[in-house]
């Protein structure tokens, strides 16, 4: 079982310092400012930004997309107040790099065409700012004799995090769905790193499934992470139930949904 790390939770006014084209599919935009260390918002002092784990989460404030309204929660000591009226409009990504030392937040985004958070991504140039919150944990990497990694575009960061944080003589493989050749991005990783991409709609929800169930499992404590589309998600942890697979040596989580897409 991993190691999991909690934090306040604090909201965070950033600035864009730097926007990277990735791939056709795929830019970072780089956030810092002085609110990325210790800070004080509504009279509450907050802790420095901590990110420590290969899948943390942060929130990320945008305008309503009708109004143009930016509505933002209240500050309170570790936690923070949603407002109701107007919501706040939010989604959560995770961070593809933290540099506390530089004082730097690195974000991945798909560029899909579609979405409140790609369109912003899209059009995101350098001095814009961006409201962040969290994240409020961060589930450190489990010691395990192999690792198996799988997910879509939306889970290349966390996948990419994954292979950099691992210990160089580490026994992974990872699994990568992209609906595009152009989205095939260079990753660093451990040595024997066994990396497969697979070109294909990701409308399959059985896919990632089929995938998984046509690798040979090795010998030992394994640990298995993904990231995709909800049914896609569901289908896999059904079949790890199935299958008998510990509780506690899996971690799958959904990124989106494919009937929410056209909202982000």
């Amino acid at each position: 079982m991993s190691l999991t790390h909690r934090f306040p939770i604090s909201l965070r006014e950033l600035e864009v310092l730097d926007v990277e084209d990735i791939s056709p599919r795929l830019r970072r935009v780089t956030l810092g400012g002085p609110q990325m260390g210790a800070f004080e918002r509504q009279g509450h002092p907050q802790p420095p930004l901590q990110s420590l784990g290969p899948d943390d989460h942060v929130k990320l404030f945008f305008p309503d997309p009708d109004t143009g309204i930016l509505s933002l929660p209240d500050q309170l000591s570790d936690h923070l107040h949603w407002p109701q009226d107007p919501p706040a409009v939010s989604r959560e990504y995770t961070p593809r790099s933290h540099d506390p030392a530089g004082g730097t937040l690195a974000l991945e985004f798909v560029l899909h065409g579609h979405g409140i958070a790609g369109t912003w991504a899209a059009q995101a140039q350098v001095g814009q700012h961006l409201f962040v919150a969290g994240p409020k944990k961060s589930a450190l990497i489990s010691p395990a004799d192999w690792y198996l990694l799988a997910g879509d575009e939306t889970a290349l960061p966390a996948i990419a995090n994954w292979l950099e944080m691992l210990p160089q003589d580490a026994a992974v493989r990872a699994l990568i769905l992209v609906e595009d050749e152009a989205a095939i991005i260079p990753l660093a990783a451990p040595r024997d790193a066994d990396i497969r991409w697979h070109v294909t709609d990701h409308a399959d929800a059985g896919l990632l499934t089929q995938l998984l169930s046509a690798t040979p499992l090795p010998a030992g404590d394994g640990f298995i992470w993904a990231g995709a589309e909800r049914e896609a998600i569901a289908t896999l942890r059904n079949h790890l139930s199935e299958l008998q697979f510990p509780k506690d040596r899996f971690h799958v989580t959904s990124y989106w949904h494919k009937d929410d897409a056209a909202g982000d």
